[in-house]
């Protein structure tokens, strides 16, 4: 605790010295205007357009125009992507006087490199990550969204989902979730209890997303030991990093279903002036119970299809945000609320009376099980630049998260979850040192967790972590070098005199290798050494966990988990073609996982967490080529192939749970103002399956979306009609422990409309 404080103090003392720092803002009298082109010459509409040096941020109209107003006459460096034309990056002059208008002509070969990464360190183009990195945003993630963060990035190469109904779903990359993927929300920790069982929900509502970041095998070196599998980033803007664009604008996103009869809305409002900007949002969902034309057992023994009981879903949320903004960096805070309801199927509970606070008119509730959550949240984010000699940037980002979660049997509270998290990062971004740019950086994490009823399987605990890291890059051209190093000290106590406390001291060590090996091919390659130290429910659990059907066992012996894995990807980027080959293999040292003990208690199963050697491996393939572009329309030919194989190295036999390999292939028409896409999953038998799992038949499933957009002077709206499992096909997940209880639903027509103004 003395630890934690004084870091935090630490921490706080610096983000004041950083207010005091700063130097008044001057509005200037110069202005900048000009037009966004595609390589064929036509208008691009909806480009993003920056001025990073100044944090200024519009977006074309219809006819490709743009303008800044306000400038200190001089030289900017600006920025232009469009997610369909490509990017550009250039020097341009604003002028008191009124300079000519700049014509900025996109590039498709620039598009990868122009899309920022921020969960792979300091912030860089997806061409300059030395490991897989996925960015989701804009139309895809429109199109992409479901009720869960989990369902939401299913289809992403390498990710698929743990689902558990509706409200549940987390991500399972490369076959590994749970605590072995950090979920990040603005680059802080969600502070839920997620990683400790599939019924709980993840605190993130995919309707407040603007972007999401996936990274794809180990980034403990940034993002402490439970990133070992990845690293999930949302986005939302919800702390502004930048000068308001304009006094107020504002996204409003509407979404209607027809499976489980689906209603969602989301509007978020972004303004200021001056040195103030301000965000805030608020979203709500509401869904009954799925409908599934897959086999699953009914009342009696007997199978049956169709209503999915008790799998109804809803969820609402709030944020305010606001930031003081100068010429040399911005410091901000956002208040956040979350809550959700959902049910879950396939389980009943016998739990003692006590009423629920939350609970309102769902007739699947009466006599189903179902989990009530609620989460308030403070974020505080800020940045410095040129804050002192050898220095260029010094970030603060620090949050205080207060998460509980019950579960309910109508009126009956069985278990009752409390996390209080907080979470504290200081990174100093440094200049050329023996021609090392990079990252140094400090963490603390401060977690107390409870859990009380029928399902309390672990006695109340309390973790501190702190994290001390370094990244650095160079690059002598055609090769960039990066290499990181961390160490973290985990000190874990429980509340039962009678556990022994447990501290951990692990390291973590990545060296990556990008290089342009020709004009249009690219070559990454990272050699990783990641360690995860036992989380306290592996070491302390004892009691029913109803959400994996076993008396759960913890060992308060475990030693740290640590991987030695090889990563490789092959990158081709042609004007009609890209194209990326990732391969990986990681053999992990004392893997923890829950193994059958053979005994019953109180008719559950039981599995002790135990430790043995494993190896993951596997390959991604993906990309798109351009079958054709005429004027302002492209069609595209898109494609994705995923495999993992994950064993124990000692046995050969299969980990439980490893999603199947699948395929997708997806043909798309972007126009001005219609898009339109169809796509086909493959996904193959799951046959390699433990002793005590059975094996998952495959599926084919097709989903299509059309879309109109309507532009005016001042506003975009776009109707969409999408359409997933359009041939009612038969789905099982693997990943799920609900597999056979709760398949994936069937066909769904979704109406969406979306306004930007």
């Amino acid at each position: 605790m003395n630890t934690l404080r004084t870091s935090m103090a630490a921490v706080v003392a610096v983000a004041l010295a950083a207010i005091g720092a700063w130097p008044a803002h001057a509005d200037g009298n110069a202005s900048l205007t000009g037009t966004v082109l595609t390589a064929g010459g036509e208008p691009v509409a909806g480009a993003e357009v920056s001025l990073p040096e100044v944090r200024l941020t519009t977006f074309t109209d219809e006819d490709g125009r743009f303008s800044f107003a306000g400038l200190q006459p001089g030289d900017f460096l600006i920025s232009v992507a469009s997610a369909r034309s490509g990017g550009v990056v250039a020097r341009v002059e604003a002028t008191a006087d009124g300079a000519e208008p700049v014509t900025l002509t996109l590039d498709k070969l620039v598009h990868s490199h122009g899309i920022t990464v921020t969960a792979a360190g300091v912030a860089r183009g997806l061409g300059e990550v030395a490991q897989p990195v996925d960015v989701l945003g804009g139309e895809d993630l429109l199109l992409r969204k479901q009720s869960t963060l989990g369902e939401t990035l299913a289809q992403q190469p390498g990710v698929t989902a743990s689902t558990y109904g509706q409200g549940s779903s987390r991500p399972v990359i490369r076959g590994l979730g749970a605590d072995r993927i950090r979920i990040l929300e603005n680059g802080l920790d969600t502070g839920d209890v997620s990683s400790i069982g599939p019924d709980h929900a993840v605190a993130i509502d995919p309707l407040a997303a603007e972007r999401i970041e996936v990274v794809r095998g180990p980034a403990a070196v940034l993002w402490g030991a439970n990133a070992i599998g990845g690293v999930v980033n949302v986005l939302d803007g919800r702390v502004p990093d930048k000068p308001a664009a304009a006094p107020v604008a504002a996204v409003v996103e509407l979404e209607a279903g027809s499976n489980a009869d689906k209603r969602s809305g989301a509007a978020k409002l972004d303004g200021g002036g001056g040195h103030f900007a301000w965000h805030l949002d608020l979203y709500a969902r509401d869904q009954d119970d799925y409908s599934s034309p897959a086999e699953r057992p009914g009342h009696g023994g007997e199978p049956e299809t169709g209503t999915v009981e008790n799998s109804w879903a809803k969820a609402q949320g709030a944020t305010i945000g606001g930031s003081f903004v100068a010429d040399r960096g911005f410091i901000g805070i956002a208040l956040g609320g979350y809550e959700t309801e959902y049910g879950i199927p396939g389980h009943h509970h016998h739990h003692h009376e006590e009423p629920s606070v939350f609970k309102e008119d769902h007739e699947e509730e009466e006599g189903g099980v179902y989990a009530d959550l609620e989460q308030r949240r403070v974020d505080l984010h800020g940045q410095l630049d040129d804050p002192f000699r050898h220095f260029s940037a010094v970030k603060l980002s620090a949050g205080w998260r207060d998460y509980n979660h019950r579960e309910m049997e109508g009126d009956a509270l069985g278990t009752r979850f409390d996390n209080r998290w907080t979470e504290g990062r200081l990174d100093l971004v440094n200049e050329p040192i023996l021609g090392f740019t990079g990252t140094l950086g400090l963490q603390v994490v401060q977690r107390d967790f409870s859990a009380a009823g029928e399902e309390a399987f672990v006695e109340p605990t309390e973790t501190t972590k702190l994290g001390a890291y370094v990244f650095e890059e160079s690059s002598v051209d055609p090769v960039g070098f990066q290499f990181g190093l961390r160490y973290d000290r985990q000190d874990t106590r429980s509340s039962d005199s009678d556990l022994p406390d447990r501290d951990f001291r692990t390291w973590t060590a990545s060296v990556g290798v990008v290089w342009d090996i020709a004009e249009n091919w690219g070559l990454t390659a990272n050699l990783n050494r990641p360690e995860r130290a036992p989380t306290a429910e592996e070491l302390y659990a004892f009691g029913p966990h109803m959400a994996t059907a076993a008396f759960e066992i913890g060992d308060p012996n475990l030693a740290s988990e640590v991987g030695q894995g090889l990563e490789v990807s092959l990158r081709a980027e042609y004007p009609r073609f890209e194209a990326t080959l990732s391969a990986f293999a990681t053999r992990y040292d004392d893997f923890i996982y829950l193994a059958e003990t053979g005994d019953e208690i109180d008719e559950l199963e039981v599995f002790q967490f135990t430790q043995s050697d494993a190896e993951f491996s596997g390959f991604e393939l993906h990309g798109h080529v351009e079958l054709l572009h005429s004027g302002k329309s492209h069609i595209h030919l898109g494609f994705s192939y995923d495999q993992v194989i994950a064993e124990f190295k000692e046995s050969g036999e299969p980990l439980p749970r490893i999603p199947p390999r699948r395929g997708r292939v997806a043909l798309i028409y972007m126009g001005e103002r219609v898009d339109a896409r169809v796509e086909g999953w493959w996904v193959d038998d799951q046959t390699r399956v433990t002793e005590h799992e059975t094996p998952t038949p495959g599926y084919e499933m097709l989903n299509a979306s059309v879309g109109y957009k309507i532009f005016t002077r001042k506003t975009v709206h776009e109707i969409i009609v999408r359409g997933r499992n359009l041939t009612d096909a038969e789905a099982y997940n693997h990943v799920s422990f609900l597999k056979l209880a709760a398949p994936l639903p069937g066909r769904d027509i979704s109406l969406i409309y979306r306004l930007l103004l």
